[in-house]
Order: C-alpha cells, then sequence, then structure tokens
C-alpha cells in the first residue's frame, strides 16, 4: 500500500471512528436516562406512561438531552484545547520543548536523530519535546498535517536508550506522521472526550464511594436515590471507558506493528527497535504517570496506562509479538536478558547485534525495488536516503549548524542562502529591505556558497525548525523581511520561491490550521493546475512550439481541453502560491498524478537541475506528500 492509498485508508478510519462514536453516544444517553429513570424509581416517583409515550416523558428526553449536551461540550472543549496542533497535546503532557541550542548531550543527540530523518524522508524538521517527569520509557508524534508534527518523548527514553534505540523509535513515530496517522489520533483525542470525560466522572465516583457507602442506609430510610444515581453514574462511567477503549484498539492496533515494519525499513537495523522495546519489557515499562495518558494511549509508541480485557481493548500488540515479528530469537532474548539484569539496567549487548535467522519484518530489510513512478516513492525512505541524510549532516561545517540552532542564527542562515543565490550586490539588496550588513552576514554567505546547493534545503528546513517556537508577530516581521529581500534584486529565482513557500507553510500565523479536503476531481482545480504546470514548463527553458507540445504531452490527460499553456507573462509567483495552496486540499488519490506529471514536466530535457528538484520537492511538501532526497525519476 503507497502513501496516497493510507492516506485515503486514513481518511475512511475517519468515517469508522465517526460511526463508533454516535454508537457510544446512544449507549451512554441510554445508560444515564435508565439511571435516572431507575433513581426516581428507586425514590417512590413513578413515571407516567409507558412503552413509546414513557420515552417522551419530559424526565426522560430532558435527561438524554442534558446528556448529549455534555458529552459534545467535552469534545468541542477538547477540540479547542487542541487547537495549535501537537505543540498543545504535548504541553497537557508537561512536554517542554527542547531549543536547538540546547547543551545536554541526550537531547542534543534526540535532535540529531530528529534531523537526520527529517532530511532523509523530505519532512520539515518536527519540533521536538521532552516529558521531564516521566522516568517510563514512551514517545508519541502528533500534529494535524506532517509539516507541523510534533515528536515527543519521555525523559526516560533519553536516559536509557542508545543512539540505535533511539533512531528506531523516532523512525517509529516517523512512520505515523507519513502514514496521516497523527491527524486521526489528535482527532480521536477531541471526539473521545466527551466519552472518556463520562468515564472519569465514573472513576472519581468510585473513589469516592466509601462515603457514599457511609451513607446509603441512612439515605435510603429517606427515599433517597441519589446514591443509587451514584452508583450508577460510576457504571455508565465504565461503559465510557469501554467503548472509548474499544474504539482506540480497533483503530489503531493494527498500526503499531505498521510503524514497526517502518522503522525496520528505515533504519535496517532490527535490532535497534528490539533493544527499544526490551528496556519497555525488562527495565521499567512505559505506563505515563500524566492525568492525561488516558486520553492518548492510542498515540504512544508503547501502552501509557495499564488495562485489562487486552485481547479487546489493548490499543497496542503486546511487546513478545512485536518482538516476535522483528525475529523468532528476540523473545528468548528478552527473558535472557531479564533474567541476567536481577533489577539492574545491565549491558545492551543483547540489542546490539541481529539474531541469525531474525524475520526482520519480511521484505523490509532487504533493499526495496525503485519505482519509475516518484508518486510511489512519497512517504518512503530507503537506507540511500538515510545514508545521505547523514553524510550531508557531517559535512556540514559545526558553525553553520550552530548557526541554524537559535532564531537569531536562523534567520540570518536564510538571509545568507537568499544572498548566496544571487549575482546582484549583496550590501545593495541589504541596503535596499533596511536590514543590517554585518561581517557575520557576509562571511556566512561566502560559507554557504562554497557549500554548494545541495545544503539549501535541508538547511532551510533546520533553520526554520528553530524559528517555529517564535512569537507569531515576530515570525510575520521576518516573513516580510524574507520576501523583501527575495525581490530586492529584481529577479525572483526557483530557489527564493521554494523558500518563500516552505517558510510561509511553516511560519506564516494560520501554519498550524488543520487543512480539510476539498476538491475530488481536476476539472474543481483545473485553473490551479494549469498555472502550475505552465509554470514548471517554462522554468525548463522549453520555448514556442516546443513548450506547448510539452504540455499537451504530459498535463493533457489532468486537464480539460480548452486549458492549454498560458503565456509567460501570465504565469507569477503570487499566482503559483495561490494555485499551490488549493492543490493542497485536493483529495489524497488525486495528489500522486499531479506530482507525477510535474516530475514528467521538470524531466522533459533529460536532466534534473539543482532548483527544479527543490522545487519539486518544496511542491510535494507544500501537497503534504513528502519525497525523499534521493527520488527516482526515471
Amino acid at each position: 500500500m503507497d502513501f496516497f492509498q493510507h492516506q485515503q485508508k486514513a481518511k475512511r478510519r475517519t468515517g469508522l471512528l465517526v460511526l463508533y462514536f454516535c454508537l457510544a453516544i446512544l449507549a451512554v444517553v441510554a445508560s444515564v436516562t435508565a439511571a435516572v429513570a431507575l433513581t426516581l424509581g428507586f425514590s417512590g416517583i413513578r413515571l407516567n406512561g409507558d412503552g413509546a409515550n414513557l420515552l417522551l416523558n419530559p424526565v426522560i428526553y430532558w435527561s438524554a438531552l442534558i446528556t448529549l449536551a455534555v458529552i459534545l461540550f467535552g469534545c468541542l472543549l477538547k477540540t479547542w484545547q487542541l487547537r495549535k496542533g501537537g505543540s498543545a497535546l504535548a504541553e497537557m503532557l508537561g512536554g517542554r520543548l527542547i531549543r536547538a541550542s540546547t547543551n545536554d548531550s541526550a537531547e542534543r543527540q534526540l535532535l540529531n536523530v530528529v534531523e537526520e530523518m527529517s532530511i532523509a524522508s523530505g519532512i520539515a524538521v518536527p519540533q521536538v519535546y521532552v516529558m521531564d517527569e516521566e522516568h517510563t520509557i514512551n514517545a508519541f508524534a502528533a500534529g494535524f498535517r506532517p509539516s507541523e508534527a510534533i515528536i515527543a518523548v519521555t525523559r526516560g527514553s533519553l536516559d536509557r536508550f542508545s543512539r540505535d534505540e533511539l533512531q528506531a523509535v523516532i523512525g517509529h513515530e516517523f512512520s505515523h506522521i507519513l502514514n496521516s496517522d497523527i491527524r486521526i489520533n489528535l482527532r480521536m483525542v477531541a471526539v473521545l472526550a466527551g466519552i472518556l470525560a463520562v468515564g472519569k466522572i465514573g472513576e472519581y465516583l468510585l473513589h469516592s464511594s466509601g462515603r457514599s457507602r457511609r451513607s446509603f442506609s441512612s439515605s435510603r430510610s429517606k427515599n433517597n436515590g441519589l446514591p443509587v444515581l451514584g452508583l450508577a453514574l460510576v457504571a455508565i462511567g465504565y461503559v465510557g471507558l469501554f467503548f472509548g477503549r474499544l474504539i482506540k484498539a480497533a483503530i489503531s492496533r493494527q498500526r503499531e506493528l505498521l510503524a514497526d515494519a517502518s522503522a525496520v525499513q528505515f533504519t535496517r537495523n532490527p535490532a535497534g527497535l528490539a533493544g527499544a522495546l526490551i528496556h519497555i519489557r525488562n527495565d521499567g515499562g512505559s505506563y505515563l504517570a500524566s492525568r492525561h495518558a488516558e486520553d492518548m494511549s492510542h498515540m504512544c509508541f508503547a501502552p501509557s496506562i495499564p488495562m485489562k480485557l487486552k485481547q479487546w481493548l489493548a490499543t497496542h500488540p503486546s511487546l513478545d509479538e512485536r518482538l516476535g515479528a522483528l525475529g523468532p530469537d528476540w523473545v528468548a532474548r528478552a527473558r535472557t536478558r531479564a533474567r541476567q539484569q536481577q533489577g539492574n539496567a545491565g549491558s545492551n549487548a543483547a540489542a546490539t547485534s541481529t539474531p541469525e535467522g531474525s524475520a526482520g519484518f519480511a521484505g523490509t530489510t532487504g533493499s526495496t525495488p525503485v519505482s519509475s513512478a516518484p508518486s510511489q516513492q512519497v512517504g518512503t525512505v530507503q537506507q540511500g536516503d538515510m545514508d545521505y541524510a547523514r553524510q550531508l549532516l557531517d559535512a556540514l561545517p559545526e558553525t553553520v549548524r550552530n548557526q541554524t540552532r537559535t532564531p537569531e542564527g536562523a534567520r540570518e542562515v536564510l538571509f545568507a542562502l537568499v544572498l548566496a543565490g544571487s549575482d546582484y550586490d549583496s550590501s545593495a539588496q541589504l541596503a535596499q529591505c533596511q536590514l543590517e550588513d554585518s561581517a557575520s552576514l557576509q562571511s556566512l554567505t561566502q560559507s554557504l556558497k562554497a557549500l554548494g546547493p545541495e545544503t539549501r534545503l535541508p538547511l532551510v528546513d533546520m533553520a526554520l525548525a528553530s524559528l517555529k517556537p517564535q512569537p507569531t508577530q515576530a515570525r510575520q516581521q521576518f516573513l516580510t523581511k524574507l520576501e523583501a529581500l527575495c525581490h530586492a534584486d529584481d529577479h525572483f529565482s526557483l530557489f527564493e520561491w521554494t523558500l518563500l513557500a516552505l517558510a510561509r507553510q511553516q511560519l506564516d500565523e494560520n501554519a498550524g490550521r488543520n487543512r480539510h479536503t476539498r476538491f475530488h476531481r481536476f476539472g474543481a482545480v483545473a485553473q490551479e493546475l494549469q498555472q502550475l504546470f505552465s509554470v514548471l514548463v517554462w522554468a525548463g527553458g522549453a520555448k514556442g512550439s516546443q513548450a506547448e507540445a510539452l504540455f499537451r504531452q504530459h498535463a493533457g490527460s489532468l486537464l480539460p481541453g480548452a486549458r492549454n499553456l498560458l503565456p509567460l507573462s501570465h504565469c507569477s509567483s503570487k499566482k503559483l502560491f495561490a494555485a499551490v495552496d488549493r492543490l493542497a486540499d485536493l483529495s489524497p488519490l488525486l495528489k500522486g498524478p499531479v506530482i507525477d506529471c510535474a516530475v514528467d514536466l521538470a524531466m522533459a530535457d533529460n536532466t534534473l537541475k539543482t532548483a527544479e528538484r527543490e522545487l519539486l520537492r518544496a511542491l510535494s511538501s507544500l501537497l503534504e506528500c513528502p519525497l525523499p532526497p534521493l527520488f527516482d525519476c526515471r
């Protein structure tokens, strides 16, 4: 199943979630109204009517309406609390944003792993959080879109994991990002909030039931049915919890095995993932102390709460099942290591080599054949991509990497990238935009020129990651200055369009908003496709009748016959920004042909210039369909 099919499947899971949610609401509302009726009966109050007439009794339907209102209010309240996406959830769980300038060696290693995985997968570098108060081992990814995703890990994970184990867990979470699991996970938190709120009320009443039991005898003598109602709500609360957990288990369990398989494919190292799972199995577990652990139990790398009736309600396969999927010897190794530890953390020797005969998820540890269609490579990470990312980061001078780790340095890096790509006098450009012409900026510009164009997009991603936590006003001011600098030399290049498009996507005031599918046929976005494909034809250098022939050959299958190549004078950066923004709301299965057509147009001259490759990767990122850096164009 490819990236676009996964996205379409995620949409179907959303429909399934809505169906389960409606059934759960009906069950809880029916339970509450029945409890109210029983309570009134116990108190000696009889309801008039029977059968259908009883359902129309004011007490009954008001009880049902109030219960429904409480559930919906809980859902809307949680939706509002999570309106900022994954960062809101991470902060709700006590997460602390790791600044790129951190001096903590474990946090620095985590950021390096995330940057490496981001470059290899073509995803904007996620913000990374650490939950300092959680000393068990766990992690999760969240967000409405890949470009706005966050990754959070517990302090216990940082303290115990080796780099290989950490990389495997991050690979697992990146799989959730690539497969669009993070969006439905956030929606599930909001949708289930009302139902789970009833369950939490029930648990609270259960904890305080001692006092209820003490007053039960005297209350009964006064025909007071409130204790009965309280005990009924305890039971109803568990009905809500049961349905909430059942919904999460139905939607999330199989995704964990898929994410494990993807992590092995990304890292080509089953031992890393096995080591992480063995730590959880033998070394402190994965349960979270946060009171929100129930809300996001379906999102974590491993179970966040203890669970009964695991065969029905567990959101994750058992640890032994996950280890067994990695290879037949891993469970035995885990048990041996548990005996050897005797309460001590011990060494990591059991997880540093792959046992003989390891299945390693059949078909994922070997090389994957490269497809001739670039869209089939969207959302994938191959060994070459990981090697490329690692080598590229190693090749970057430490001074340049340090620049991207602070907001001030990140802004300077992005300005320097614009200056390095221009033949115009840099001092004049800066003066025209009223920007400071410092010696450090000029020196950085020369350093970036020497590094070559291959480093531009990775540097953009790393710099933007440092600017995301800035206040909205500061980000808007920076975007205004960046756009002015890009236009200062009267020549707007493909790279400058790419840079501005990615900066707007990640830093604009609406960057974190949740997008919805609006278009289910190409005819609805014909004008936008015409604009995009015309720009790509002219960018490739074709002229006259050759340009028109290329447009008809490659774009004709997606556009109505009346749509022809636009004149160069009708192609502008502003129109292209607007076109790509609307194309981002296409149905997932329609985005693949758009990417393939764009690559075909860029490759019409049998060469792919660096600027064209950057534009294609930016286009894929803007469509939320990340291409790996070494995507094949044959």
